[in-house]
């Protein structure tokens, strides 16, 4: 029950539901979940662990704010990492992580078609899970996982850019064709230039976001 409550919050958030910086009213929430305050707490301490959330004055918690600085520290990691665990996938993968992979992906093009960013976005969790639980690299993959719920305070201020969605949607589209080649150099490739373009546009939304304040 304390991962289904700690999944829902953190959908909630990757979703844009709570945004930065907002702050996060135990009472409320127990309300809107219909949870015990225990359980509630149980959740919001591993949320917490995982950078998603963080202590507020003069007591409670928010969800976290990601600086221009903490972005470039996370594609900086992600860059070195994630195109490594995709090149792993080409040579690791079952068939049966093939073919969900090829479900993921139709997922997001049907998404992106019909402009749905929190389908995309959501589609795009499910895609990044099946690279790193196909990697052949338990270790990488627990490491990008929690990675990956720091990137979740992210993708909404990507994809909310001009362009930016269908963009993506090609990018994870060369991805894909590279591994189905079972092309690992290429597949690496295509990963890196996915995150390289993916860090421009959010280190430049978060600049004028910053600079607006």
């Amino acid at each position: 029950m304390r991962q289904q409550v700690s999944d829902m919050l953190r959908k909630a958030i990757a979703n844009g539901h709570f945004f930065p910086g907002q702050r996060l009213v135990e009472r409320e929430l127990c309300a809107s979940l219909k949870i015990s305050r225990p359980l509630l707490r149980e959740a919001l301490r591993q949320l917490e662990a995982e950078g998603l959330i963080r202590a507020a004055a003069p007591r409670g918690l928010e969800v976290s704010r990601i600086t221009v600085e903490d972005a470039r520290n996370i594609y900086v990691i992600r860059l070195a990492l994630e195109g490594v665990a995709t090149a792993g996938f080409v040579n690791c993968a079952s068939p049966t992580q093939l073919l969900a992979l090829d479900a993921a992906v139709e997922a997001i093009e049907d998404a992106g078609n019909h402009h749905d960013k929190a389908a995309v976005h959501t589609n795009k969790n499910v895609f990044y899970e099946i690279i790193l639980g196909g990697c052949g690299n338990p270790l990488l993959s627990e490491f990008l996982s929690s990675l990956h719920n720091r990137i979740q305070l992210l993708r909404g201020t990507s994809l909310s850019e001009p362009n930016r969605l269908s963009n993506t949607v090609k990018e994870i589209q060369a991805i894909h064709r590279a591994i189905k080649d079972k092309d690992a150099v290429q597949a690496q490739r295509a990963c890196n230039q996915h995150i390289e373009n993916a860090a421009r546009v959010t280190v430049q939304a978060l600049e004028r976001q910053e600079e607006a304040m």
